[in-house]
Formats: structure tokens, C-alpha cells, sequence
């Protein structure tokens, strides 16, 4: 047994031991714990500068896949555009090239990196990309490391062709570099550069870009790390607001951005004790809740600007599994209900956590890979109420997890998550015989008639097909990521019992969503 929490809405008793139940007490209104109203773009995306090609296409090739992907959840989201953050390392090796005819060129190097290219150029054509699908705005990453005799025309190339190219209504910030808090140590600054040095630089060059009307504004400062500022290693998100530094001292920086993963590859993460456990979410969130509150204290939006699973592009058998949906699900309503404001979880073309493969490569793709399932869920999960809070259910537990959505102070919906592992044989068949744990609701309401069940499930936590979300496939084989009907929508509907309880069965590595009537 875990331990057991009572508070003024919400009662909880947990055991861990299969077949047993877990019960929740969930409050009829928005407990003092739930997070402000969610924004519609919550669910964003990051697309590493060097393969927005890939994933978007240009005027006469349209990226049609991501199109669909895109489409689909922000149908579940009243069709609010979601907010791509153009950027990642790569942005930090862009050289714009006024008379290159080509697109975009990467420059690739083995020895340096087998991801990403070590350089890449573009051309006046490259803005196709951001206008070659529909419903999307824009956050532009320009180049901070490129410090040569050069670096200011290139800058100033990069924002005039954004500004003439991108609709201003599909525009929504600049972003000046990509973590250049590890600046020197990565060798594009020398080894005296200070947290001082950089914010006079980026300011230096906010400046130079600069509109005469002073209409540009900024996305920053895209941190990666957390640590306490000292000369040789990373600098602090925290300090450089303080009033020695004077970050914003022109007033023109509109969204906070910093960048986080779960774990990285090197720490060998695996799926039961990294992302397909609740307790290592909320450790890692323990951080963004600070600084998430010290943005918001000081009137400032903060956001993730660049995060998924497990940095360095994602593990094998880890974040492009099925078990990456569960994660995502957990991970991101974790993260909105304590008031994050937008999550950008980053993509590139053969990343492992990736949500989708845009293009053929390598005799693989294009592809919707397990991570995009759990977008479908949260933003399912969100729904389209522009008056929607998110309470986490805190059921102290590695293995369980829920929310609660409020649409307009009254209980919408639930979703539930059973993290344990389940892997079945290659028998199909094997993976109706997962073990599952019933989980029984009380919310003391009257009028609830029903509540309907859809799940996101699939034969097991290692599976890379076979995938849905209520009874719905987003294969690319399929419909080129249109969702397709595959099983019934509605695993059941259930009714109160005369108690007012409301009990579900939900198995190892599988989530449910209840939504209630």
C-alpha cells in the first residue's frame, strides 16, 4: 500500500497490488490546487531548423502528412493554431545565402554528429516551408554562436525575409539562439565569457534587428540548464532576471522559454523507472514549478520551449514506443496543471521521439510514430472550452496517475493512467491478458447521468503499431495520418451506482479518458 492523502476535495486510497482498486473522491469544482484557464495552444510542437523542409515542404510540394497530423488535434482544440517553434541547435548553424536557389542545403559531417547536420544554408525560398501548411504560427530561430565580420548582415537577412514572407498574423516571436547558456562551454564563446557577456550580446543584437517602429518581439532566453551561475558552467534562468543583468531592459521580450527533458541518453533510461513513472514526472517538474512561478509573479508567460523524452534525440526501445504516449500524457497535464503555458515538444525528421516521420528516409517512412497517440489524448483531454482548468490528482504513486478537467467551474471529464509495464508475447492474443487495476470515482454530484470511456491503448508498452485512441488509427499507411476508424469508439458507458460511484477497469500501460454526462 502507498501512503494515503485526505484534503477538503479530494480523498484518495491507493494499493499497488493488481486487481485491487484505486479510489478517488474528485471535486465538483476546481479545487484551489487546479491550474488557470489552459490556453487552447498548449499543445505546441518544436521543429529543428535544419529539417523544417522535411516536415513542411514549399508552395508546389506541400507537406500534406503534416498537414493532417497537425489538423487532427487542433480539431479536439476549436481549431486554435498551434505555435511552432522554428529552432534547436541547428538554428545556431544557419547561414542565409541572398543568391542560393536551393531551399535549404545541410552540410553533413560523421564525426561531428549522425542527427544533425553540422552547418546548413538557406535561401530566400526556404520561407515556402512556413506557409506551405495551414493553421500554424510561427516562432523564427535566428543564429546567436555565427560572431564573424558577417554575423549582423546575416541576422538582419534571416528577419527582413520573415517579415516579408510570413504573414503577420502567422508570426509570433523572434528567437534570438538556442541555449547559449553553454556557450563557452561548448567552444562557440571563450572560456572568460560571462552570464553578463551573453546578455549584452543578445540585447546588442536585438537591437541591431530592431524595426524603426520597435515592432519585433522576443522569445527568450531559451535556456537549457538550471545551474547557479559561475564561470565555467551553465548559467541560471533565474539570475539572469535579476537587476544586475537587466535581460528585458528594453521591454520587448513577450514569452519566457526554457528547455528541459525527462533524462538524457547517457543517464540509460528505460521506461518503467524514466517515463512510464509518475513519481520521475514530478521530480523533474519540481524545477519549471519554480521558475514557472517566478515568471508569473513578474508578469511573464512561461513556456517549454524545447522538451520531450530523453534529449539527445530520444532513446530506442524507450521513446519510440507506445510507453512515450503513456509519458507524454502524464508528462504535459502534469506540467499544465501547475500553469505552464505551452509545451513545445521538439521534432526532427529520424529523431527517435519523434511523433511522426515526415519523409521517406533510409527506406523508412513516412510514418506516425507512438508518441503522437499521446498528443491526440491531451489534446482530447483539453478539449475546446476556452475556460478549462487541469487538477492533478495526486495519487502518490509511481504506477497510477489522474486529472480532472473543469470546463466553466464544473467536473468535464477524468483521464486515468496505468503505468505499469506490460509487454505481451508475439502472440497478439497475450495482450488481452494484461492485468488491470479498477479505479472507482465518487464525485458527490448530482446529474450525472453517464459517464462514456475511450481508451489509448495498445498490445503492450514496446509497441510500435497497433496503436489507437478511442478506436481511432492516425497511420500514415492508412490516410496519410487522417484519422481512420479501426475499433468501436466507446469501450463502454457507464452509470452511476447507487452509491454515485463510477468504477472502470484500466489496464497495465494503458490510459483511459472518462468524460462525463
Amino acid at each position: 500500500m502507498v501512503r494515503t492523502s485526505v484534503a477538503s476535495s479530494i480523498a484518495i486510497f491507493v494499493s499497488l497490488v493488481a486487481g485491487e482498486t484505486v479510489r478517488l473522491n474528485v471535486a465538483r469544482s476546481p479545487p484551489a490546487s487546479s491550474s488557470p484557464p489552459i490556453s487552447l495552444d498548449f499543445q505546441s510542437f518544436s521543429i529543428e531548423f535544419a529539417f523544417l523542409v522535411d516536415f513542411q515542404g514549399n508552395k508546389s510540394h506541400p507537406n500534406r502528412f503534416t498537414n493532417n497530423l497537425l489538423a487532427n488535434l487542433r480539431a479536439f482544440n476549436g481549431d486554435v493554431p498551434q505555435i511552432l517553434r522554428i529552432g534547436g541547435n541547428t538554428q545556431d548553424h544557419v547561414t542565409y545565402i541572398p543568391d542560393q536557389k536551393e531551399q535549404l542545403i545541410n552540410f553533413w559531417d560523421p564525426s561531428y554528429n549522425s542527427d544533425q547536420p553540422r552547418n546548413t544554408s538557406i535561401g530566400p525560398t526556404f520561407w515556402e516551408a512556413l506557409t506551405a501548411i495551414e493553421g500554424t504560427k510561427y516562432i523564427f530561430g535566428l543564429n546567436f554562436y555565427k560572431n564573424d565580420s558577417t554575423y549582423l548582415e546575416n541576422l538582419r537577412g534571416e528577419v527582413s525575409q520573415t517579415l516579408r514572407q510570413i504573414p503577420p498574423d502567422r508570426l509570433h516571436l523572434f528567437e534570438i539562439g538556442n541555449e547559449n547558456d553553454y556557450g563557452a562551454l561548448s567552444g562557440f564563446r571563450p572560456p572568460t565569457w560571462t552570464q553578463q557577456d551573453w546578455v549584452e550580446e543578445w540585447i546588442d543584437r536585438a537591437r541591431h534587428i530592431q524595426t524603426p517602429s520597435k515592432s519585433l518581439r522576443f522569445y527568450a532566453p531559451s535556456t537549457c540548464c538550471y545551474n547557479i551561475t559561475t564561470p565555467y558552467s551553465f548559467f541560471s534562468p533565474w539570475t539572469i532576471w535579476n537587476s544586475t543583468f537587466e535581460y528585458d531592459r528594453d521591454g520587448w521580450i513577450s514569452e519566457v522559454s526554457q528547455h528541459g527533458y525527462i533524462s538524457s541518453t547517457g543517464q540509460n533510461p528505460t521506461l518503467q523507472a524514466t517515463l512510464m513513472n509518475h513519481t520521475s514526472v514530478v521530480i523533474n517538474g519540481t524545477v519549471h514549478q519554480s521558475l514557472c512561478k517566478l515568471n508569473h509573479d513578474a508578469g511573464r508567460v512561461y513556456t517549454l520551449g524545447e522538451t520531450n523524452s530523453v534529449s539527445g534525440q530520444g532513446a530506442f526501445g524507450v521513446s519510440n514506443v507506445f510507453g512515450s504516449a503513456l509519458f507524454i500524457l502524464d508528462y504535459e497535464l502534469y506540467y499544465a496543471s501547475f500553469g505552464v503555458n505551452r509545451m513545445h515538444m521538439h521534432q526532427g525528421t529520424a529523431y527517435r521521439y519523434g511523433a511522426w516521420m515526415p519523409i521517406a528516409q533510409n527506406g523508412t517512412g513516412p510514418s506516425t510514430n507512438p508518441p503522437y497517440y499521446g498528443h491526440v489524448m491531451v489534446s482530447k483531454f483539453i478539449g475546446a472550452h476556452p475556460n478549462t482548468r487541469i487538477n492533478n490528482i495526486d495519487l502518490h504513486s509511481d504506477f497510477y496517475s489522474a486529472y480532472a478537467a473543469y470546463e466553466n467551474g464544473r467536473l468535464a471529464r477524468v483521464v486515468l493512467l496505468n503505468l505499469h509495464e506490460w509487454n505481451p508475447s508475439t502472440d497478439q492474443a497475450e495482450a488481452s491478458k494484461a492485468p488491470s487495476t479498477t479505479f472507482t470515482i465518487s464525485t458527490g454530484q448530482r446529474g450525472i447521468k453517464y459517464a462514456t470511456v475511450e481508451l489509448m491503448t495498445a498490445p503492450g508498452a514496446l509497441s510500435e503499431t497497433n496503436i489507437t485512441v478511442a478506436g481511432l488509427s492516425y497511420d500514415y499507411d492508412l490516410a496519410e495520418g487522417k484519422p481512420v476508424r479501426v475499433a468501436k469508439q466507446y469501450e463502454s458507458v457507464l452509470r452511476p451506482d447507487n452509491k454515485g460511484e463510477i468504477s472502470v477497469p484500466v489496464r497495465y500501460s494503458q490510459a483511459v479518458l472518462l468524460t462525463f454526462n
